[in-house]
């Protein structure tokens, strides 16, 4: 058989801030991600294993999402809005039917049909465990999951390690309990990556707050026994040494992880090139004038039955969705993507003489909920090059244990947003929610500090461990993404508001309570709001905020025993 010109590692970033049990709104996107994304793409990998393909696909899923997923909520309430969604569509194939529009009625008749499949397919195909199925995906080598922080809190931006550190550790903690496993790879929020420097805090005024050597991102992972992360290609293309010559098409050591204390830690550059011709609407496949228009919908059951016809004409003027022409286009489109990573190899291979890989990375909610086609874009691509042997199909974790890095980088501060930094995160209309994000920092240090040496009831820790939560959502990168974006920003501002609102409440609980003041009954009633609404971690040890860097220390030490033996040879360079 010839030797392929590389790998392809299709990787999947799943995330959803905390949405489960707050409003009928914000549940819907995680109702609606699952319905539209996560399922279809379990669907596909499940086929391709039943056709004797093994995907390979990477997929991340970060610890808030998991929660949501595993909650004893969750079934049930997905359940309720999939009958929901299938009572819609009867009602639209009537009123298309009373109008005399049959081409619509069958559309509303084929919408009603997915609900029925996907219902089954939930209930008795992965008995309404979702992370069950990913978990035997996993365990039966066809798809390697990422660990994450533990609310894809923006990470370079927080205020003190022992926050960067809490969210590592309780991510990787998060995943050991959902998959039963030590996590190999972890998806860092938006890219968004420090290395090891000096910092200098880019709000003043606050009681704990000070310029400080501070430890890279990546030296962080490694103290958690991750091996390796994604970035952008552009993040290695503006990195040292070798800036513009940094290839996205080969895995790098990072320099800063390369000390006595950590073991090195490798970095993926996702292919901004080649994952262009699918996420970018205007110029990618999915706006292709065949496919599904994502904003034209139909009444209050907000289902969709037309074809983005032109991209630039008035949502008036879509024409009718026809099936049998978007999935031709499908394989056309995948065809043409694998031609495309066929060619990016040879270049590859014919400029260095190294077989490469390239590393496709996407948020999962662009396959189904945006591109509701792309599911099935997936299934092709991937059926294609498992009968191709030109490219093979690899995880990001098993192509780093077949070919580990023979090259170094050190990578700059950056994320993959706009400008390659932090500006989509931070600017004038986030401020105060980071003064507030640093404040609430630094009192749980003071928290911390007063409780050390003192007995911890069980009272004391139900309050220190709503505090933790309550810290944790405020620090998700998701609510200065929606402010920046202006996406949904009053929605944004409330949140965040709220958890820091619920935060100081609780830090106000705890200090009442160590002073021996009684309870006020006020306070017990808004506590169990707060323990039913965000119920995220239940096991959350609150001393994970603050403990000691040399604690990360010695673990990460005690782990270089299960090295492999091609590993330690590398570090030693």
């Amino acid at each position: 058989m010839a030797e392929s010109h590389g790998a392809f590692a299709l990787v999947f970033h799943s995330h959803l801030p905390y949405v489960l049990s707050h409003n009928r709104l914000e549940e819907e996107w995680l109702l609606e991600a699952v319905v539209e994304s996560y399922l279809p793409l379990l669907q596909v990998l499940e086929r391709l294993v039943y056709q004797g393909i093994s995907p390979q696909v990477t997929i991340g899923l970060t610890p808030v999402l998991l929660e949501q997923l595993a909650d004893a909520r969750f079934a049930p309430t997905l359940l309720a809005y999939l009958e929901q969604k299938s009572r819609a569509a009867e009602e639209d194939r009537r009123t298309f039917q009373a109008k005399q529009e049959p081409h619509l009625a069958r559309l509303a008749g084929l919408w009603k049909e997915l609900y029925r499949r996907t219902t089954a397919f939930f209930t008795d195909v992965l008995s309404a465990d979702l992370i069950g199925a990913l978990h035997r995906l996993q365990r039966q080598g066809h798809t390697e999951i990422l660990a994450s922080a533990a609310t894809h809190a923006y990470l370079p931006l927080l205020g003190l390690d022992a926050s960067v550190r809490a969210q590592v550790k309780l991510g990787t903690a998060a995943y050991q309990r959902h998959f039963r496993v030590r996590p190999q790879g972890f998806w860092l929020p938006e890219c968004a990556y420090r290395p090891a420097a000096h910092w200098t805090p880019p709000v003043g005024g606050i009681e704990g707050l000070h310029p400080a050597d501070r430890q890279g991102i990546d030296q962080l992972l490694s103290a958690s026994g991750i091996r390796y992360f994604v970035v952008d290609s552009r993040q290695l293309k503006s990195s040292p040494p070798d800036y513009e010559r940094h290839s996205p098409y080969r895995p790098y050591w990072v320099d800063s992880s390369r000390t006595d204390s950590f073991l090195p830690v490798a970095t993926f550059g996702r292919d901004f090139e080649t994952t262009a011709r699918v996420w970018q609407h205007d110029t990618g496949y999915p706006g292709d004038p065949s496919y599904l228009e994502f904003h034209k919908k139909q009444g209050r059951g907000g289902l969709r039955y037309w074809r983005i016809t032109d991209r630039g004409a008035d949502l008036a003027y879509k024409q009718p969705y026809v099936p049998e022409w978007a999935f031709a286009q499908v394989s056309i489109h995948a065809t043409h993507f694998a031609q495309v990573l066929r060619e990016r190899l040879q270049t590859h291979r014919r400029q260095t003489g190294e077989r490469g890989i390239v590393v496709a990375a996407f948020d999962t909610e662009l396959f189904g909920h945006w591109w509701f086609e792309g599911p099935q874009w997936v299934y092709e691509l991937l059926r294609q090059i498992a009968g191709s042997r030109d490219i093979t199909l690899v995880t990001c974790g098993e192509y780093l244990r077949q070919s580990p890095p023979q090259h170094r980088i050190s990578l700059r501060e950056s994320s993959w947003g706009d400008g390659g930094d932090h500006r989509v995160w931070w600017q004038d209309g986030t401020r105060r929610l980071w003064r507030n994000l640093y404040q609430a920092e630094c009192d749980m240090q003071s928290l911390g500090a007063r409780i050390r040496g003192k007995k911890v009831d069980q009272q004391l820790a139900r309050i220190l461990r709503q505090c933790g939560r309550e810290l944790l959502l405020l620090q998700a990168s998701d609510w200065p993404f929606m402010i920046s974006t202006r996406s949904t920003p009053d929605h944004a501002r409330r949140r965040a508001a709220q958890h820091y609102d619920n935060f100081q409440r609780c830090q106000l609980m705890g200090e009442r309570y160590l002073a021996g003041e009684t309870s006020a009954e006020e306070d017990g009633r808004r506590l169990d709001e707060m323990e039913r609404q965000d119920a995220l971690f239940s096991d959350l040890d609150p001393n994970v905020f603050w403990e000691e860097q040399h604690s990360a220390i010695s673990t990460q030490r005690s782990a270089r025993k299960g090295l492999p033996d091609k590993s330690r040879r590398r570090e030693g360079k």
